[in-house]
């Protein structure tokens, strides 16, 4: 039995760390033999380095489209590599989406990459999402509700 911890099984990403169990379990089988574990090991060793390989090209296709001006009111949804050229997705103002052509693909990305969506990020919540949004407002724009006129006119 293997205790064998691994760099992988501490990474933020969860491919990563979900490789790292499975050689971890692969280490832990006593039902594999020798050349069996072997060829399983091997193959997640292949799966890790093309997964970073994939990480690092996204990462490059990322900095790319952040330097890139993109149409006035589009947002971007995909990005994806054909033919040697960056596409990126977008998300007209109508929400009609096209394929922008945001120029050449950087060097080491390959030439047909597939589409990969854009992490979004999540809505803060608001602290005041709880309150009334008319009240909201009527404060915001300094008006007092009825019920306080009144009070300050019998006062």
């Amino acid at each position: 039995m293997s205790n064998t911890p691994f760099v992988e099984s501490l990474s933020t990403d969860p491919i990563e760390r979900a490789i790292a169990r499975k050689v971890t379990r692969l280490l832990n089988d006593s039902s594999l033999d020798r050349q069996l574990r072997v060829t399983l090991i091997k193959k997640s060793q292949r799966d890790l380095i093309r997964h970073r390989q994939q990480m690092q090209e996204q990462q490059k296709l990322q900095q790319q489209l952040a330097t890139t001006k993109l149409p006035q009111g589009s947002k971007p949804q995909s990005i994806q590599v054909r033919d040697g050229r960056v596409q990126v997705g977008l998300i007209q103002r109508r929400h009609s989406f096209t394929w922008f052509d945001a120029g050449q693909a950087p060097q080491g990305v390959a030439a047909n990459h597939g589409a990969v969506l854009m992490v979004r990020q999540p809505k803060s919540v608001s602290k005041r999402s709880h309150a009334d949004p008319i009240a909201e407002r009527r404060r915001d724009l300094g008006i007092q509700s009825q019920s306080t006129n009144a009070q300050a006119i019998a006062a």
